[in-house]
């Protein structure tokens, strides 16, 4: 078990309704359920009366903590911001009087840093030996909903991004760019790093997985300069982590790019609602836009950056995935050509507002809804009887 910043917890176990596994989503989920009714299941402040319970039962593992927590607190519902952790799909089957509800929070491919191991891989071959279920599953859109209960049994909720919806038309205006690119950089420093990404069985360098980024920034501040736009790339990291700034301005020589760090949890979005033209090459943040409205391009060539015979192997990466989408369309390319990047930004930025809601119309509800204010997870929380707060209850 993780022991940094690891401290026990004698709170006593009283009955809270509900219940969150990990502390990750608290922020959200307290704007709609007063914090008095919930507990949090975490690993970095484990309760000492579930820790003994799971030593007595000869258990050890971090699922035999949750287990013992849920027979210690009893709580009627169960929530998790990590909807990638299949564990939690076994839990219903443990525990058929408690609800169990997972809230997706970013937009899931199939792939991993161990082979075999990529979500949907994983939901395979636990769904083969183990019922996988939960009561609901809050999703980004209709296309996850189909993704999610092929392998889990479960009511799926389409609510979109609770975050984007959260943070609504609520944005500070800033600093406005013609275009801005939104890095999705790793945690760790790229170049030379011995970390691979997998694909089932098939195994790329963190270098070959984010060459794209380096090939879109590149192409963009070129782009930017020979055509007098204004460009800036969003970083993913703040500037404690300096190894984003040099990878990109590294990627943007002999040109330079004006960089901005993430200074905090809405900084991204602020920059993102100011843009007139948004690029990325598969973030959650650029679903979250297309579903606002605004105009996003995605070049999402991840693969194709690496080699044709795998782009045409693997889809994973692509826009719209699981859809089968084609290679290219009004605002997005698979394809790492920098002709195919031109001719898609100069072809979207051309587009009038009308013409840009006609384009991206028969997608949002596929891949991301927009529900301002989070109507629809409020409504799934009174439907349930869970209580919610005064303000929440407002936004319904």
């Amino acid at each position: 078990m993780p022991m940094a910043n690891f401290r026990l917890s004698f709170a006593l176990p009283k009955r809270q309704q509900v219940a969150l596994v990990d502390a990750s989503g608290i922020s959200i989920l307290n704007e709609y359920i007063p914090q008095k009714d919930i507990s949090i299941i975490d690993i970095q402040h484990m309760n000492v009366f579930a820790l003994l319970r799971m030593i007595v039962a000869g258990k050890k593992s971090l699922f035999d903590y949750t287990i013992a927590y849920i027979k210690v607190f009893k709580p009627r519902f169960v929530f998790t911001f990590l909807d990638n952790n299949v564990d939690f799909y076994k839990l219903a089957a443990i525990f058929p009087k408690v609800k169990f509800i997972a809230i997706q929070n970013g937009h899931r491919a199939n792939y991993a840093n161990q082979s075999g191991f990529g979500f949907f891989d994983l939901l395979k071959s636990e769904s083969a030996k183990n019922k996988l279920s939960a009561h609901a599953i809050c999703v980004l859109g209709t296309t996850a909903a189909d993704q999610y209960t092929q392998y889990i049994q479960a009511k799926p909720v389409v609510t979109g991004s609770l975050k984007n919806n959260l943070i609504g038309n609520k944005i500070k205006p800033t600093e406005r760019f013609d275009i801005v690119y939104v890095s999705q950089h790793a945690p760790f420093k790229i170049p030379n790093s011995e970390v691979n990404f997998f694909f089932g069985n098939k195994s790329i360098t963190a270098e070959e997985f984010y060459a794209i980024e380096q090939k879109i920034v590149r192409f963009l501040a070129e782009h930017s300069k020979r055509t007098n736009q204004s460009f800036a790339v969003l970083g993913k990291r703040t500037d404690s982590s300096p190894y984003e700034r040099e990878f990109f301005s590294s990627a943007a020589s002999p040109n330079t790019v004006r960089f901005i760090p993430r200074t905090s949890e809405t900084s991204t979005y602020e920059f993102c609602n100011s843009a007139s033209l948004i690029v990325t090459a598969d973030s959650t943040i650029g679903y979250e836009f297309l579903a606002r409205g605004n105009k996003v391009v995605f070049l999402s060539g991840r693969t194709n950056a690496i080699s044709d015979e795998l782009s045409r192997e693997i889809h994973d990466t692509n826009f719209g995935f699981p859809l089968e989408l084609g290679s290219s369309g009004p605002f997005w390319t698979n394809t790492a050509s920098e002709s195919d990047f031109e001719q898609l930004i100069r072809s979207v930025q051309s587009m009038s507002d009308a013409q840009w809601a006609t384009a991206i119309s028969p997608y949002n509800d596929l891949l991301m809804a927009y529900q301002p204010g989070n109507t629809g997870f409020i409504r799934l929380l009174q439907n349930e009887g869970i209580p919610i707060t005064n303000e929440g209850s407002q936004r319904a």
